[in-house]
């Protein structure tokens, strides 16, 4: 709980205004303080500024108004997703390691552990699950708005993805080979999401989803004329 509230009382500036001798001087101490660089910013010059007389008398400092650009989040995503995840992992005690990258839209933050993988993963993932969604908070409220970001714990997820794609191809060779409806395990939203997308360009197969709740089944069905049987007449699911 404290470890939120910290996250929520340093939660990034999005403007503010500043002083200095020069307009120069006043954009610098700005920007340290949103931690963006210059083309993140708009500048709206409020007092230019005035020397006085002999640099002394009736000098008046230049002021400014600084703002992020809509789409700007000053420091990046990675930083702040390292950093909050540091956080968590000393509260831990434990020994690790942090591997980060950043791929098109999407930071990918992957935990090594002296041999305690298994208890950030837990059963089936659902530890993992949970740091993700906890981080992922965290971070969104550092910086507004939403954060597209992967938690990973020793590659866990990396394999998982690959396990469930090949699961999903097979699934439908058998369909299109028996021209019947295969169900897969019930699966959680994100990799019900994996097996849609890894199906989504093979000619003469389809995919949807049946069930209640947060596990559900994917069906991988062979397509006859554009029509599938009553029952499982339900929209795909892209979730």
């Amino acid at each position: 709980m404290d470890m939120i509230k910290t996250a929520r009382s340093e939660q990034r500036k999005k403007s503010m205004e500043a002083t200095g001798k020069t307009v120069e001087k006043a954009l610098e101490t700005a920007l340290k303080e949103l931690g963006a660089k210059v083309e993140d910013v708009d500048i709206e010059i409020l007092e230019s500024g005035q020397k006085g007389v002999l640099g002394i008398f009736g000098s008046r400092e230049a002021k400014i108004r600084v703002a992020l650009k809509k789409g700007s989040t000053g420091a990046g995503v990675e930083e702040v997703a390292d950093s909050v995840t540091k956080l968590i992992m000393d509260c831990l005690d434990i020994n690790y390691r942090i591997f980060s990258d950043t791929l098109d839209d999407t930071t990918y933050i992957n935990i090594e552990t002296a041999g305690v993988d298994g208890l950030l993963i837990g059963r089936k993932g659902d530890t993992l699950t949970s740091l993700q969604h906890l981080v992922g908070r965290i971070v969104s409220r550092k910086l507004g708005g939403s954060q597209r970001l992967t938690l990973d714990v020793g590659g866990y997820l990396k394999n998982r993805q690959e396990i469930l794609r090949q699961k999903a191809i097979k699934a439908a060779e058998r369909a299109k080979k028996s021209k019947r409806e295969v169900g897969l395990e019930p699966m959680k939203a994100s990799e019900r999401r994996i097996v849609h997308m890894a199906l989504s360009e093979i000619e003469g197969i389809s995919t949807y989803t049946v069930g209640n709740g947060e596990m559900r089944k994917v069906f991988v069905s062979p397509e006859h004329g554009g029509e599938r049987k009553n029952r499982f007449s339900k929209p795909k699911e892209r979730s």
